[in-house]
């Protein structure tokens, strides 16, 4: 369920999947390739059909959250990559095409372009939900991203930081300014709780996404708490992680049914 502007140019390997969600985040460290992840996992075990696009080429983290290789990658009938298999979600990334350990040092136009080569070049097949995680930024790379990228909606993280609210409240304008709806927000880093303490320490200031999300009059989807990671490198595989994210996961699942209701409301009924 694209934006409109976008309806007119769906690259034919994105055409039978129904939902595309960008994750954005306007400021780098906020844990946004985190989210985009177990997010996707927590889609995937409520049952739907899951894709991830690791698209921030200037620094990919996915291939090592998920241990992945350039080295698995397939090419079909000589035009398109298969995604790799990966905790039973379909995952592609920039960090497997740009290989070498020089940082990528590239325009706007060429980032935006290389990702929708990755993203139409890739054979998707059926997907539920495609959940992009996007380079970090307000900049002309995001903006063209977002012209360019047939996108359904949005989702925005942010940490409690003055200096990250301030720069996801210009990400928020960006997203708005081109009419993609905003699904919600993600408060990452909310604060940090030692085992075996009710105690909870805001390292990072208390009560920057409650703002954020009252100002834009955006759902506040989950303040997700700072971990140890004792138990795995995936949230997801820790228990009270992989509650938040379940969580997470119907409350993106209810708010693209709300906007696919609204969409169909707006469409003239045709005359007998």
């Amino acid at each position: 369920m694209p934006n409109k502007e976008a309806t007119l140019r769906i690259p034919e390997s994105l055409r039978k999947v129904k939902n595309i969600i960008g994750v954005f985040s306007a400021k780098g460290g906020v844990g946004k390739s985190e989210v985009s992840l177990n997010l996707a996992l927590g889609l995937k075990e409520s049952g739907y059909t899951v894709g991830l696009v690791d698209a921030d080429i200037y620094g990919p983290s996915q291939p090592l959250l998920l241990n992945a290789s350039e080295e698995e990658i397939e090419v079909k009938n000589k035009k398109l990559l298969t995604p790799l298999n990966k905790k039973g979600i379909k995952f592609i990334s920039m960090g497997l095409i740009a290989k070498g350990a020089k940082p990528v040092i590239w325009r706007g136009p060429m980032v935006s372009g290389a990702v929708l080569q990755l993203l139409s070049s890739t054979d998707w097949q059926t997907l539920d939900y495609l959940i992009i995680d996007t380079p970090p930024g307000t900049g002309d790379v995001q903006l063209t991203l977002l012209q360019r990228i047939p996108l359904s909606a949005a989702i925005v993280v942010t940490t409690p930081q003055k200096v990250s609210v301030s720069d996801t409240r210009k990400g928020i304008e960006m997203i708005r300014r081109l009419d993609l709806p905003i699904l919600g927000l993600i408060e990452n880093m909310s604060f940090f709780q030692p085992e075996d303490s009710e105690k909870k320490y805001y390292l990072f200031g208390k009560g920057g996404g409650e703002e954020l999300a009252k100002e834009y009059k955006l759902e506040l989807f989950s303040q997700i708490p700072l971990t140890e990671k004792k138990d795995s490198s995936i949230l997801y595989e820790m228990d009270d992680y992989k509650i938040i994210f379940d969580d997470l996961s119907k409350k993106v699942v209810a708010q693209m049914d709300l906007i696919r209701k609204k969409i169909n409301q707006v469409i003239p009924q045709q005359k007998a």
